[in-house]
């Protein structure tokens, strides 16, 4: 039913967003806090008077429920609670509460009580309006009246006039023909309008008309010709129908809007931003006579206990007790093979809370919204949570890991991870890793905690012996996933020293993405603090050659600069990245140095600072030539 005059309409109506946000008028968007201030600073410590404006008159609409399946009745279930928490001050609905159309009336009954039992636990008055599956009979015989008769006894009147504090809501009868095909508005019912707009009117509250079928949208009913005009006349507000199941507001026509909601628990096939969702409608009337409609996805409300300390409890013991998923072991470098690498890594995994756990583990791709299986609404953080500049989600590395991983109370495991990568010619990111952890929460529902690590791989430094710059760079990509972690490419490092003289220095060359150059000047913490966590861009270089090990620090932009070595004089040079933002850094080592490691501090002028590392910090790498 809902699908006979879609293609007429597509050319009539303007989409609306899938869910509108409130938008205050300007005038109180502007308006200051009423606080007291002496100059331009507030007085601290202050008792204030808040003067508090009349308050809003909210409707609430629920809009179709058909087809009546079961699997729609959460919606309407978590529309409800919302409905409860948000109080507005009124209910009605737009129409088709049952799927009907049945023969049998107690069939249509059995679907009234599933609907009622539900609407019923609404904290409001509840209005309902009548629409083409609560009246029409399955009998096919327009006319028929046995089902309209039945809503009469137990849903309501076909048609009135709500006398609300802050409105007046006129409901209009969208199917007189009770099957006919062609929808009319008849002389009965057109004169019953005129004298409630006429009583609205006197009222001198904002008017809303309600009906199931956009009565508007039929040429056979003439609404523009007979029926508009006594709205403009009489100042209504809005006219608002369901029916087509998808939400869409009409252009607004002599000061009149015209609007179709969705559906709350009933069929829809197309994706919200086609304007099918499930939600609620919401019309407030401001004291000042403004009108504001807008529309909420149900489920957005959620109680004081959605989680509780005992969970949550336990999903910080999953997530960030150290030890609780670890990997050991080194992936093989699929840079410069000439064949597929392969390595097994493992998972070592401890459970420390008293219940039992399941897990799954693959290698992270393009992330999706997280849906919140038996609530009515999803998350963005799985696709906030993930750095496409430096996580590569086509990674050619793969992996196999056991379909099912389970891990009992305070159990533990170890988990064999099977990796491959075909041979490349650049040197590639170690593969993200996401474990999604299950528990079963004191609501028992099943809690998915999420968890990514990134193995390591075992890879030489090597340097070009020609003093060219071949071959290709190392990604600067050893790091632990970070909410502070820049919108930035992996910094590069190049190992280079001239064949015809090996006791030339090694030229090791940094090249740093970075859109804000940070520097501190004014940092006097002692040195360790500043090459653990420092205030500004930083490199810093750990090797070993014939004298042991040792490292240099630099701060090229503080200017700032330390080294374990009393008696080391480093040469650096720097300079700016061609065509990209971003800095160089060229720093010599002794020419006996056997083995290396670079780390970059990403600052930005904040307070966090984000170490990258060549390989894991503990470790070095050997230099061997090309």
């Amino acid at each position: 039913m809902r699908n006979e005059f879609l293609l007429r309409a597509s050319t009539l109506i303007a989409m609306a967003s899938a869910a509108l946000t409130l938008t205050l008028p300007a005038a109180r968007a502007t308006t200051p806090p009423p606080f007291i201030r002496e100059g331009k600073p507030y007085i601290d410590q202050q008792v204030v008077p808040v003067a508090i404006p009349e308050r809003t008159f909210r409707i609430a609409l629920l809009p179709d429920r058909t087809t009546g399946r079961d699997w729609g009745l959460p919606y309407l279930q978590a529309a409800v609670r919302d409905l409860n928490r948000i109080r507005p001050d009124a209910v009605f609905t737009v129409g088709d509460m049952v799927q009907g159309y049945t023969r049998d009336p107690a069939t249509w009954e059995k679907e009234v009580a599933v609907y009622k039992s539900i609407t019923e636990k609404i904290n409001a008055p509840f209005l309902p309006v009548p629409g083409n599956h609560d009246v029409i009979s399955g009998s096919r015989v327009p006319g028929d009246r046995t089902f309209a008769d039945l809503y009469l006894q137990r849903f309501g009147p076909l048609q009135y006039m709500a006398e609300l504090e802050g409105a007046s809501v006129i409901v209009m009868f969208s199917d007189e023909g009770l099957g006919d095909s062609k929808m009319q508005v008849n002389d009965g019912q057109l004169n019953w309008l005129q004298t409630s707009l006429d009583r609205a009117a006197a009222r001198a509250k904002p008017i809303i008309i309600l009906m199931h079928r956009p009565l508007w949208r039929y040429d056979s009913v003439k609404w523009f010709e007979r029926i508009h005009p006594l709205l403009v006349k009489a100042k209504v507000a809005a006219v608002i129908a369901g029916h087509l199941h998808s939400l869409q507001s009409d252009p607004d026509k002599d000061g009149v809007k015209y609007l179709v909601v969705g559906t709350c628990g009933g069929a829809i096939d197309q994706h919200p931003l086609a304007g099918q969702l499930q939600h609620l409608t919401f019309v407030q009337l401001d004291a000042d006579g403004a009108l504001d409609i807008f529309h909420q996805p149900v489920g957005m409300t959620l109680p004081e206990d959605f989680v509780v300390r005992e969970d949550q409890d336990c999903v910080f013991a999953l997530r960030e007790n150290p030890g609780c998923l670890s990997l050991e072991g080194v992936l093989p470098d699929a840079w410069l093979s000439k064949t597929t690498v392969s390595g097994v890594m493992t998972l070592k995994v401890k459970n420390p809370i008293d219940r039992t756990i399941s897990m799954s583990v693959s290698i992270a791709r393009d992330p999706s919204a997280w849906i919140v299986e038996g609530e009515q609404f999803v998350s963005r953080t799985a696709i906030d949570a993930f750095n496409p500049f430096t996580s590569d989600a086509n990674t050619p590395w793969t992996l196999e890991v056991p379909a099912s991983i389970v891990v009992p109370a305070k159990g533990s495991v170890d988990i064999p991870l099977k990796f491959k990568c075909v041979a490349t010619k650049d040197a590639t990111q170690p593969p993200t890793i996401e474990c999604v952890i299950k528990m079963k929460d004191t609501k028992e529902r099943m809690v998915p905690i999420f968890v990514w690590l990134r193995p390591d791989i075992d890879r030489a430094a090597k340097y070009s012996s020609d003093g060219k710059n071949t071959p290709p760079p190392l990604g600067i990509s050893s790091w632990k996933p970070s909410p502070y972690d820049t919108l930035e490419s992996d910094p590069t490092v190049r190992f280079m020293r001239p064949k015809a003289n090996n006791n030339q220095p090694i030229v090791v060359r940094i090249e740093v993405p970075d859109q804000t150059e940070s520097g501190y000047a004014n940092d006097t913490r002692d040195v360790a603090n500043r090459r653990k966590n420092p205030s500004a861009d930083a490199v810093e270089i750990r090797w070993s050659d014939d004298q042991g090990d040792a490292w240099f620090f630099i701060e090229p932009f503080s200017p700032w600069s330390a080294n374990s070595r009393s008696n080391l004089q480093t040469v650096t040079r720097m300079g700016k990245l061609n065509g990209a933002a971003g800095w160089w850094l060229e720093v010599e080592l002794p020419q006996s140095t056997r083995t290396v490691n670079v780390g970059v501090a990403d600052n930005d002028e904040t307070y966090h600072t984000q170490w990258r590392w060549m390989i894991p910090e503990s470790r070095l790498a050997p230099l061997k030539p090309e």
